[in-house]
């Protein structure tokens, strides 16, 4: 693989495309000049693959003056990988749903030009004739943007949001990438790691209060929360509720994940606490596919968890479902999606199939499904979504994620996660605490970030580190304000 680019460099944005199309070992050059002069872009790309040569000369008629610099810098992108992708098209025909539209936030982009005074018909021409971006797509994002703003018009002044990571599991997922351990191998280790989280509970507490902030969402996630004895659930809770005041706690979501780790004293912890909202994911409803990907879980013990959650007195439960999972074709993700359906939880949410590089999927020779085959499954889902009255109103994209697609998250009214919005369109501060926690400082348009150890042992050795790392938020969110 070699790409050569003249006149504009998108080296992210040209590599994502290119692996669309081509394996990284290809024998491929790409060239690419860009020229914008007389109001008109011009991309010119060349594309020798197999011996043979294939060209796209791009035209795009864009006046860049008055406009921002993000919003040219898209532009500019945009007519890059248009004329790569047109080229390459030539040579192999793609499905790109998501036509040259790059990044996590497809949503942010359209909430972002209806900002800027666009009407809806205009954003919606500019999906379509900028980033080629097809009907289906481009009314999610709309639809996911217009939702979304319902939730950041009202993220409260002064208030903050707490992400609380659990980094232990019962085992490990063969898909799976998150921060988190086996507890075969670091159980020995929960009872210090939780006392050591009830600490920095109470130091989050004063840096909270020193700069005047309140905590308006709570999110514990990992790993996987129910991993731990309902007494570490118990402590938790009750510092939670020592520290800050519940009222005005909008959303208290615990991300309770495996099924095979809930119990019923667990979940009358968690609502005895205060949590509000839970997750409880199947991933998949058929069982040779929880087998495939190491879930410790059947159909059935999803189904009696739900239960168990309802008994014990929840009335917002997310489930997650994975579409593309290993040998899953599009009937099997339908019967999922329909058997999920049935129990009527008030969110679900649909995740595109991504081997990261920590995957252990990546080194197995499982056979994932085709972008077709993904794009169908997500097509089914908008529809069943829209007739059971779900709203999409939270979606993200990820970088190796299959056939370039998305996760959506659905809910019915009155239950859209303000969480979820929160920390994917990066308006509200958040204050991560525990394994593998990520702070995001939030002020007008600055973020800073500051890491939490990922590891249970590392974070127990290294905690007088941890707490430093709190008072590094007070200095950071001065510094911001001083550039102001």
């Amino acid at each position: 693989m070699l790409i050569v680019q003249n006149g504009y460099e998108c080296d992210y944005e040209m590599k994502l495309f290119y692996k669309l199309f081509f394996d990284v070992s290809d024998d491929v050059y790409v060239y690419s000049n860009f020229e914008y002069k007389d109001k008109r872009i011009n991309v010119y790309t060349e594309i020798i693959y197999d011996s043979d040569t294939y060209f796209e000369d791009y035209y795009y008629d864009f006046d860049s003056e008055n406009k921002d610099k993000q919003l040219i810098k898209k532009i500019f992108t945009a007519s890059c990988t248009k004329s790569f992708c047109h080229a390459a098209k030539k040579i192999k025909n793609v499905n790109l749903p998501w036509g040259v539209m790059s990044g996590i936030r497809p949503a942010k982009v359209v909430r972002e030009l209806m900002e800027k005074g666009n009407s809806r018909e205009k954003v919606f021409e500019i999906l379509k004739n900028v980033y080629e971006v097809s009907d289906e797509k481009a009314n999610l994002a709309m639809t996911v943007a217009e939702n979304e703003k319902i939730l950041l018009d009202n993220i409260g002044e002064n208030s903050v949001s707490l992400y609380i990571g659990i980094p232990f599991c019962p085992t490990r997922c063969l898909y799976c990438s998150f921060v988190s351990t086996d507890i075969r191998v670091s159980g020995k280790y929960m009872d210090e790691f939780v006392e050591k989280l009830l600490l920095e509970i109470d130091k989050s507490s004063e840096i909270i209060k020193k700069m005047g902030w309140y905590v308006e969402n709570i999110y514990i996630g990992g790993g996987t929360p129910t991993t731990l004895e309902p007494h570490h659930l118990k402590s938790i809770l009750n510092r939670l509720k020592s520290n800050f005041d519940f009222s005005k706690i909008k959303e208290f979501t615990l991300e309770a994940g495996r099924p095979d780790t809930i119990t019923f004293e667990k979940l009358k912890e968690a609502k005895n606490g205060g949590v509000n909202r839970i997750s409880i994911n199947p991933q998949t409803m058929n069982e040779e596919t929880l087998v495939k990907v190491r879930r410790k879980h059947t159909p059935d013990l999803f189904k009696e968890c739900f239960k168990m959650a309802r008994d014990a007195g929840f009335d917002n439960i997310n489930t997650d479902l994975i579409a593309g999972l290993p040998d899953e074709t599009v009937d099997m993700f339908r019967y999922s999606l329909d058997e999920v359906i049935k129990l009527d939880p008030e969110n679900i949410t649909v995740h595109s199939m991504c081997i990261k590089r920590a995957a252990n999927l990546r080194f197995t020779d499982t056979e994932l499904a085709k972008a077709q085959d993904m794009n169908e499954m997500l097509s089914y889902t908008q529809k069943r979504m829209a007739g059971t009255g779900r709203k999409p109103y939270y979606m993200y994209r990820q970088k190796n994620i299959s056939g370039n697609l998305e996760n959506v998250g659905y809910a019915k009214d009155g239950y859209m996660s303000t969480y979820n919005v929160n920390i994917m369109e990066e308006k509200q501060t958040i204050i991560a605490l525990g394994g593998g926690g990520s702070s995001k400082l939030v002020y007008g348009d600055r973020i800073e970030r500051i890491f939490n150890f990922k590891d249970p042992l590392e974070y127990i050795k290294r905690f007088d580190e941890i707490l430093q790392k709190k008072d590094e938020i007070v200095e950071l969110m001065n510094k911001m304000r001083e550039v102001e």
